[in-house]
């Protein structure tokens, strides 16, 4: 099927009276064509042999090798009437397959942060199938990275043309440093061209750019209280969910002037 050549050769038993005209054809164009179609012997050349060229045709099925008759007869109408009784005689042409199931992935890699940036890679499938073929996108880890859609569905009419998958960072609050998650393309066999369940799955890795920071804020910068024991507040928070406890020390820079409590707050993880 890659377009590879092969040749035979025609000639006549014997001098006609008259010219003598074969035909060529083949028994499926989907899969061998022959050139000349048309081959003229006079009483001149009847003893010459003349080549006839036989080209594998290129197809996206699935199908094997497949074995096809190329037919030489004798165009009676404008043949010498004595070859008109000739019977046809056939080479047989075998065209190996260069078909084989499979799907493709356009990258092996891709790249998101965790404030919900996205970026896609496309999926098609290697050679046309007899029945749809269903593949599974799936994340290894869905708090790092979303998926979608999570199925894709190849018909024998659209086989061949890219379907998209967006792959998006996914917001935590933890200080975890970039993350590696696979998403996997996998065939899913009971919806699936039989041909093409035993394929590995592929996947392609996504890395995800941790956007939290190791902090604390305060509620406010500035407090008022009196001499006479009046009191204000305010309050702390984390800026990112820590992997062990976070402890915290208040302290007054004068205690004759305010007093602060508690001495301490924890934050657990």
């Amino acid at each position: 099927e890659s377009g590879t050549t092969d040749t035979f050769g025609v000639q006549l038993a014997a001098q006609p009276n008259t010219n003598v005209v074969l035909t060529v054809a083949s028994g499926d164009n989907g899969e061998v064509t022959v050139g000349p179609t048309s081959l003229t012997f006079t009483p001149g050349n009847w003893s010459a042999n003349q080549t006839v060229t036989i080209t594998g045709v290129d197809d996206p099925l699935i199908d094997g090798n497949q074995v096809t008759q190329v037919t030489v007869s004798v165009d009676a109408a404008n043949s010498d009437d004595n070859f008109d009784a000739v019977p046809d005689q056939t080479v047989t042409v075998t065209t190996a397959d260069n078909d084989a199931a499979g799907f493709l992935l356009s990258k092996s890699t891709a790249a998101v942060s965790e404030s919900g940036t996205t970026d896609t890679f496309t999926v098609r499938l290697s050679a046309q199938p007899d029945s749809n073929v269903v593949l599974a996108v799936s994340s290894a880890d869905p708090g790092e990275v979303a998926a979608s859609p999570l199925q894709l569905t190849f018909a024998p009419a659209n086989w061949n043309v890219p379907q998209t998958v967006t792959v998006a960072g996914v917001q935590d609050d933890r200080i975890d440093g970039s993350q590696q998650t696979a998403v996997t393309v996998s065939v899913v066999d009971v919806l699936s061209d039989n041909r093409f369940d035993a394929l590995p799955d592929q996947s392609v890795t996504v890395t995800t750019t941790d956007d939290d920071v190791a902090g604390f804020t305060l509620s406010k910068s500035a407090a008022n209280v009196s001499e006479s024991g009046s009191q204000d507040t305010f309050t702390v928070v984390l800026a990112a969910q820590p992997d062990t406890n976070v402890v915290l020390a208040i302290v007054s820079g004068d205690v004759i002037e305010a007093t602060v409590v508690p001495a301490t707050v924890t934050f657990v993880i």
